[in-house]
């Protein structure tokens, strides 16, 4: 098996993120570009346990803080692109795969966790 799997369907990707302040569950919100189903309010540290729509996995993986423009931040809930061996947030040249669950500076490649997920254009 894959040694950068932190979570697959059968254990319920179920994640507590920062959502924003006073998020109410049941909600569907969107952080960055990912959709996420509110499972409770969101707390004084503006985080609530929810779940992610539509992933599959939440794999690791080398991501580089770029765009089809050059240098861009990655942040939790932009979208992640298979751009030829690199992945990174260029919709024009790469292949949507999921959502980030990191942050990754400008210019930077780190390992970071990304939700892999069928994305619709």
């Amino acid at each position: 098996m894959a040694t950068n799997v932190r979570y697959d369907k059968r254990s319920g990707v179920r994640l507590e993120l920062t959502v924003g302040a006073s998020q109410e569950s049941g909600e569907v919100i969107l952080l960055n570009e990912m959709p996420v189903f509110l499972l409770e309010d969101s707390d004084a540290e503006d985080k609530a346990t929810v779940e992610l729509i539509g992933v599959s996995l939440v794999v690791e993986l080398p991501v580089t803080g770029a765009d089809g423009a050059g240098n861009a931040a990655v942040a939790v809930g932009h979208a992640i692109y298979k751009d030829g061996a690199d992945y990174n947030r260029d919709a024009t040249n790469g292949t949507p795969i999921g959502y980030a669950l990191g942050a990754v500076t400008s210019g930077a490649t780190e390992t970071i966790q990304v939700a892999l997920a069928a994305l619709t254009p």
